[in-house]
């Protein structure tokens, strides 16, 4: 009797509360699904906003809206003003800030996010390598300009060598103590076209320098387990081997005296994808294998030493000497941090090849 009764409270309730709920009809409001933001005059900017109009024959039109402000909620103001029915922000899937805003600084516009309870954690943040509002106007196919961004991160993130990233580990690693945060930077190639183009590397929320391309594979290797990635690997005799990596492991081990000292155990297994030479002999893989820890090791170093030269730590060091080692003095971490030693030890294993002779 007594579970009835509950029962229909909870009933009672739920109606009750329901009709709390404002009601909108997709039909009859603009569902942002992208933003760009780009820097003008000292103080003001220019943002861009995308919605998505589904056609009857199932195609779908790029709809822009473009306003000037000087605080993020008065873009939305005015640009709510251009919109001929309601604009709500639900839908947002990709943001991008053009390369000038960027050396300014864009907590500002990632905290209006944050306080939005209807913007998921999984919109993606990216930079822009020229106009963040010329990437957003461009025409990327027929999913629509917000899908098929959104589509070519998660595609690299998952099968490239684009670390894991949105929202959620951005904010993560800007209110971090002893870590910096970084984000894909895109760029348009023609006006139906564009590619990742490299790795914005932050100082707090300040984009201090740019990871071209062919180094997000090593970033990866020390900030991500790495799956899917490929390297070439260049022999003697003008042959080359591509290595596709599988899995990746990496462990940090910190020492707790002076001068403080890192070693980073990197384990990769990977396949053989392609080779340019006749024959593939076991001495020709441990050949690739050592060749390729030599390589990862040495580029993994100067990454790191171009990172203390910027004085940014997206590896995430400070984090692991205030975890690790009890007591430690914060303060001293940005004077420590220029002295700290690194060693990588990388071990590859080529686990298949094809037919080996």
């Amino acid at each position: 009797m007594k579970n009835c009764v509950g029962l229909s409270f909870l009933l009672i309730l739920s109606i009750l509360l329901s009709g709390c709920v404002q009601r909108k009809v997709i039909d009859n409001i603009n569902i942002e699904s992208a933003a760009a933001f780009d820097k003008l005059a000292e103080g003001k900017f220019i943002g861009t906003i995308l919605t998505q109009e589904y056609l009857p024959d199932k195609s779908i039109r790029n709809n822009t809206y473009t306003s000037e402000a000087n605080l993020r909620r008065d873009l939305m103001m005015n640009l709510q003003k251009e919109s001929s029915k309601p604009i709500v922000t639900g839908g947002v899937l990709v943001s991008i800030f053009g390369d000038k805003l960027v050396d300014d600084g864009i907590i500002d516009f990632v905290d209006t996010y944050q306080r939005d309870p209807s913007i998921g954690a999984r919109n993606y943040l990216t930079t822009a390598n020229g106009s963040a509002l010329e990437i957003l106007k461009g025409d990327y196919g027929p999913e629509g300009n917000s899908a098929y961004i959104n589509d070519l991160i998660e595609h690299n993130i998952q099968h490239g060598d684009m670390p894991d990233t949105n929202l959620h580990i951005f904010l993560r690693d800007y209110y971090m103590k002893g870590k910096d945060p970084y984000l894909p930077e895109l760029k348009q190639l023609t006006p139906n076209k564009m590619e990742i183009s490299g790795l914005s590397i932050f100082r707090k929320d300040t984009e201090v320098d740019v990871l071209p391309k062919e180094d997000m594979f090593y970033f990866k290797l020390l900030v991500d387990n790495h799956t899917e990635g490929s390297y070439r690997v260049h022999l003697e005799k003008g042959k080359d081997a591509d290595v596709k990596s599988i899995t990746s492991k990496h462990k940090f081990k910190l020492s707790k005296e002076k001068p403080l000292h890192v070693t980073i155990d990197i384990k990769i297994v990977g396949v053989i994808k392609e080779y340019t030479g006749d024959r593939l002999t076991p001495k020709l893989v441990k050949e690739i294998e050592k060749n390729l820890e030599k390589v990862i090791n040495e580029k993994c170093l100067e990454l790191i030493k171009r990172f203390q030269k910027k004085k940014s730590d997206p590896v995430g060091f400070g984090f692991l000497h205030r975890k690790y080692i009890r007591g430690y003095d914060f303060n001293k971490w940005e004077d420590d941090y220029q002295n700290l030693t690194v060693r990588v030890n990388t071990k590859v294993r080529i686990a298949e090849t094809g037919v080996i002779d």
